[in-house]
């Protein structure tokens, strides 16, 4: 683990120090010395159904009721005094893929604990949930926080991949909150690390463990929301980062006027940041991994239906386009999703990577020998801590460039196709806004999330 993390650094230029200098907005119930909620039903699963097994798993913890906050009351007083609250001491750990906005939950956390009472304590885990095992902090201070308000990235504190998911790191994790004496473990994450979240906060509550635990949704992908959540932070602003990358894309196509550019989009389960980018920019095409699972469209269906549009493009004298598609597309196919399942099957039984293509069945072989060699070889990666296949590191869009010109050669051959040779660029948007300077919005919503007690 790096020991820079935490160490007051210089903004690298003028526009990361005009950024620092934004000061996030709140919304009005949480302005002021206090904070009035309402307490409500208790919570419940979106699908009746599961709300029989969500309960059995989670039985100390599920079915708490709902807290809405309102207006502050000028009539209401303010409380205890400042000194008359006790210090709070909360420990904030970066667990999963970065995502613009990080930095100020962290900010917001901060401040709020202190304006609750100037002892209060905030404890950073450094390097993400290793620090969390290892007991490894970096107590968060202003002039911690300086080089890092509304800056993208999470270098203040790193972060790993890690799950809490095992008995030892279970207890490594509880064990850290004991020996801190830590009132609040604040896990900041996406859809993995807030399951995690929920997972610890039921096994601290067994074990009679004070730390209360709460996640934060901050992910990219946008994939963890509901009525309450409207959206997670960091989806904002790389959204428009990449639609701005696109829009760039797309005055290119237009000059050359004769590629079609294939551009892959982050979104593992589901295709939000796809189409709002597409809503933006305005691409050619867009393919939705949701709309290919549902239609069960195989991989040669969604081939021949890019090849039918770029046909009608060229019968009005367009050779060029841009086409957006999800990094998940190629788990919605059902053939790839079955090969991809099988490849993991192998793995989780150590089956060596160089003989997993020999043990896959007929149907499953068949289709791995179909496809180019560079897929081949990606499928064959090793799997994410979550057991899950590396979408990031395989090429979805080249492996559609490479069978769409394979199908526009194959058509042209027939006579019915007789527009100009498809040519095509691809591109994968997936690490370029990341650590991007976050929006105004993104400012705001991290910030808003702790920036009351």
């Amino acid at each position: 683990m790096n020991a820079d993390y935490g160490a007051p650094t210089e903004l690298a230029g003028p526009l990361q120090q005009r950024r620092a200098l934004y000061q996030p907005r709140l919304p009005p119930c949480l302005q002021g010395a206090t904070v009035r909620v309402e307490y409500g039903d208790a919570t419940a699963t979106i699908d009746p159904t599961g709300a029989h097994a969500v309960a059995q798993a989670f039985p100390r913890t599920y079915g708490q009721r709902l807290v809405t906050f309102l207006t502050p009351d000028g009539a209401a007083g303010a409380g205890k005094a400042v000194d008359e609250r006790p210090p709070i001491r909360v420990g904030v750990v970066f667990s999963g893929r970065q995502s613009p906005g990080g930095h100020n939950v962290v900010w917001g956390l901060h401040d709020a604990l202190k304006a609750y009472n100037p002892q209060s304590i905030l404890y950073g885990f450094i390097g993400g949930t290793e620090g969390l095992f290892a007991n490894k902090t970096l107590e968060i201070t202003d002039d911690v926080l300086a080089s890092y308000k509304n800056q993208g990235g999470f270098d203040l504190l790193g972060r790993s991949i890690d799950q809490i998911r095992s008995s030892k790191q279970v207890s490594a994790a509880m064990t850290t909150c004991q020996d801190l004496n830590l009132d609040g473990l604040v896990i900041v994450g996406g859809v993995t690390s807030n399951s995690d979240a929920a997972q610890l906060a039921e096994t601290l509550v067994q074990k009679n463990c004070k730390t209360k635990v709460v996640g934060v949704p901050v992910s990219l992908n946008g994939d963890l929301k509901n009525q309450f959540v409207e959206t997670t932070v960091g989806f904002d602003t790389v959204c428009k980062v990449n639609s701005q990358l696109i829009s760039n894309v797309c005055l290119d196509a237009i000059s050359a006027g004769k590629y079609y550019y294939f551009v892959r989009l982050m979104g593992r389960k589901a295709s939000h940041v796809a189409l709002e980018c597409a809503l933006q920019s305005h691409p050619n095409m867009l393919i939705m991994g949701e709309e290919v699972a549902l239609s069960k469209l195989t991989l040669m269906e969604v081939i021949n239906k890019i090849c039918d549009g770029v046909q009608a493009r060229a019968e009005l004298g367009k050779h060029h386009g841009v086409l957006l598609i999800p990094e998940g597309l190629i788990e919605s196919i059902p053939e790839m999703y079955a090969l991809i399942q099988e490849i993991s099957n192998l793995h989780n039984n150590n089956v060596p990577v160089t003989e997993i293509p020999t043990q896959l069945s007929p149907w499953a072989a068949a289709l791995f020998q179909f496809l180019p060699p560079f897929i081949r070889r990606e499928l064959l990666l090793h799997q994410e801590s979550d057991n899950s296949a590396q979408l990031s590191q395989i090429d979805t869009e080249q492996l559609l460039a490479h069978l769409v010109e394979a199908e526009m050669i194959k058509r042209t051959k027939e006579g019915r196709y007789k527009g100009k040779k498809f040519s095509s660029v691809c591109h994968f948007f997936g690490y370029q806004a990341r650590g991007s300077l976050p929006s105004n919005f993104d400012c705001d919503y991290a910030y808003a999330k702790y920036s009351n007690i």
